[in-house]
């Protein structure tokens, strides 16, 4: 697959609709200086507006449109949707709600795709891309098309465009959505996150199978409340349609509120450990290389040897068993995908490094930033490491900062040396954000290291690791960058740790 050029990776000549259909589309409460032109592609950013499209004027946390219609219009837009009446020279539609006009039109822009596709829907807080991943992987064994559009990349029709949030905005979503079935796809895997849930970004999306992986505390900063994060993500559940499926988590308490909100006519296949789960594992032997298990399916049985680490992996693995097996994949065909399947890129995944007179030193690479996220990757490592753990990690800037010393705490339970550093700090002060995470480690045994600079953690940790210890960097994952108050620098924790690695073989790294 190839990065695209064109940041958006959007189709062109998509055909041109007339303002008057998207005016019957909106159902608008007024209309302004009206004329019935043609329309050429939708926009609400108004750096991204090309001639003849329809420019909708958002209100966001941070920007109102409204102040960039001007600029839209000069750069071409030949329409405004707006939620207020706007002096223009152009035709302004009024709505009630522009971020739902947006989906809407999106929609009928681009002809219903999902009308046409198994549009697959998974949330939760961890492990969606995981089980994202292996869903496509089931679906591929079963010779289907898919695509996919997730935290790392948006990838169909041989293109791969990198993501810049995990769920797009309504119009790459259903433009990328109609390329899939423009292109014989028969199927779409996404990471439905709960800020696009509660701005009404998978508005009009027509989901095949919703999944649901697990809750616990993250982006208390944007909903406030367990209570509201758990609505956000109830939503994708709300919206299943009779004849669809729900794929929920027989093991996560939360999933009892998922169930609560599903219309009549919507099927639910249960996964877990639990013995009442419709898919289930028994016997888990975890490995540093891998995991076998019994994995237990509506119809039979089979023995696999899962390619992932920890139990959470057995779980993703049991989720996407069971989203293929609600769209009619085999059991054969699923457990064979499942072994095939290898390890997602930042998730878990090995540093590769020469042995040598430094001695082995495990050192893996992983997204895990959320409390029950470092909880569970660190216990697995701990469980199988044959020496100390270190882990390297920090909390991102601008984001709940409640987290900040239950993380440390997560480390702290299975960690021997815990290095605190930075993870997109972005307008906060590095230290402060290390001050809120100091708490977590009172009463520890864990040795800890304050290293603001995160190549520098990452060296120390290496450098102090002796052989048979097992290094964990958490937070960025497949990330190649770092996010500051006033610039975002390259930035790739898997280079760094290979960096230190060859450099500790080399003797050139020193305790």
């Amino acid at each position: 697959m190839t990065d695209l050029a064109f940041p958006s990776g959007l189709p062109s000549g998509q055909g041109f609709v007339r303002l008057r259909e998207m005016r019957d589309c909106l159902q608008p409460r007024e209309v302004l200086r009206w004329r019935d032109l043609a329309v050429d592609g939708l926009a609400f950013h108004s750096a991204e507006v090309r001639s003849g499209n329809l420019f909708f004027a958002i209100r966001g946390a941070r920007n109102d449109g409204t102040v960039f219609v001007q600029q839209a219009v000069a750069r071409g837009a030949v329409a405004v949707v707006a939620e207020e009446a706007l002096s223009l020279p152009v035709p302004v539609l009024v709505v009630g709600n522009c971020r739902e006009a947006l989906a809407d039109a999106a929609r009928y822009y681009y002809r219903d795709p999902s009308h046409g596709l198994s549009v697959i829907g998974v949330t939760g807080t961890n492990g969606k891309t995981t089980t994202a991943h292996l869903i496509r992987s089931c679906l591929q064994g079963d010779r289907r098309q898919v695509g996919l559009l997730g935290t790392i990349a948006y990838e169909f029709g041989g293109r791969r465009i990198p993501a810049a949030n995990t769920t797009p905005d309504p119009v790459r979503i259903h433009g990328y959505l109609r390329e899939m079935a423009d292109r014989f796809a028969s199927a779409c895997v996404m990471e439905v996150s709960s800020h696009s849930l509660d701005q009404d970004r998978v508005r009009g999306v027509r989901f095949a199978v919703g999944v649901f992986t697990n809750l616990t505390q993250d982006h208390l900063d944007y909903h406030g409340s367990m209570d509201s994060y758990r609505a956000a993500k109830a939503r994708l559940f709300k919206g299943l349609g009779p004849g669809s499926t729900a794929v929920l988590n027989r093991d996560d308490p939360a999933s009892l509120a998922m169930a609560d909100e599903l219309q009549r006519g919507v099927d639910v296949l249960w996964y877990g450990m639990s013995p009442h789960a419709d898919v289930r594992a028994e016997n888990v032997r975890p490995g540093p290389d891998g995991t076998r298990l019994r994995m237990v399916m509506p119809n039979g049985a089979v023995e696999l040897f899962l390619r992932l680490v920890g139990q959470y992996n057995v779980q993703n693995a049991l989720a996407a068993a069971a989203s293929a097996l609600a769209l009619g994949a085999s059991e054969l065909t699923v457990a064979s995908a499942l072994e095939d399947a290898r390890s997602v890129p930042g998730r878990l995944e090995l540093v590769d490094a020469p042995i040598g007179q430094g001695g082995r030193v495990r050192t893996f690479v992983d997204y895990a930033h959320t409390p029950d996220a470092l909880d569970k990757v660190c216990g697995t490592l701990a469980e199988l490491a044959e020496g100390d753990l270190h882990v390297v990690f920090g909390c991102g800037g601008d984001r709940d900062r409640s987290k900040r010393a239950p993380m440390a705490a997560a480390v702290a339970r299975h960690a021997r040396y815990a290095y605190l550093t930075s993870d997109n700090p972005r307008s906060e002060d590095p230290e402060r954000i290390v001050a809120d995470m100091v708490g977590g480690l009172a009463g520890s045994d864990c040795e800890s290291f304050q290293v603001l600079d995160r190549a520098e953690a990452i060296r120390q940790a290496i450098a102090n690791a002796k052989s048979g210890d097992t290094v964990l960097i958490a937070g960025k994952g497949h990330e190649t960058y770092q996010v500051f108050k006033d610039s975002v620098v390259p930035f790739d924790d898997r280079l760094e740790a290979g960096r230190a690695l060859a450099a500790r073989e080399a003797g050139w790294l020193h305790r």
